[in-house]
């Protein structure tokens, strides 16, 4: 009778295990040339040339001021002087004259600022644009009032609420 189940080589087996996967065939012959691996070199000191050359920053060592006792310098833009300036300290605002403005929203463009104007208008409010002079940019803000006391204000305010808006309250106070 003839027995058909393959054999296995013992030496076959071991020489598969053995294998080393970096290497050549060939012994005597690297697996990376030199010139790979020196111009990998020469193109990364090219890369951080580079970076140093673009990303160069000016500077300049921080030095402090002499130290002054009781002054205070505050500074702001000049065109806020012509400005009315709101305030929130009761103590002011209970011995001037103040009105109550509602701000609803304020847009970068005033397209968007108009279209929210119409859908108030509809809903029988009476809103207005008012342009806001920020530092960088200026913004148009929709704004419903003005309003005699915190209680009318506060009204309306319930109302933009429930329209799903966040409303801000804003006091214009004339100091007599």
């Amino acid at each position: 009778m003839k027995d058909f189940a393959q054999r296995v080589n013992k030496k076959k087996g071991k020489n598969k295990s053995n294998k080393a996967i970096f290497r050549s065939k060939n012994r005597q012959k690297p697996v990376f040339k030199t010139g790979i691996i020196t111009s990998l070199f020469i193109a990364s000191f090219i890369v951080i040339s580079i970076s140093f050359y673009l990303f160069d920053t000016n500077l300049e060592i921080f030095k402090p001021s002499p130290i002054s006792e009781n002054n205070v310098s505050i500074t702001f833009p000049e065109k806020l002087k012509d400005q009315t300036v709101l305030i929130e300290i009761e103590e002011v605002i209970n011995k001037s004259n103040c009105e109550y403005l509602l701000q609803v929203e304020a847009y970068g463009k005033e397209k968007f600022a108009s279209e929210m104007l119409y859908k108030l208008n509809s809903m029988d409010l009476e809103p207005f644009i008012e342009k806001i002079d920020s530092i960088d940019r200026v913004l148009f803000g929709i704004m419903l009032g003005p309003y005699k006391n915190k209680s009318e204000v506060n009204n309306a305010r319930e109302v933009i609420v429930r329209i799903g808006l966040s409303p801000i309250v804003k006091t214009k106070c004339m100091i007599q």
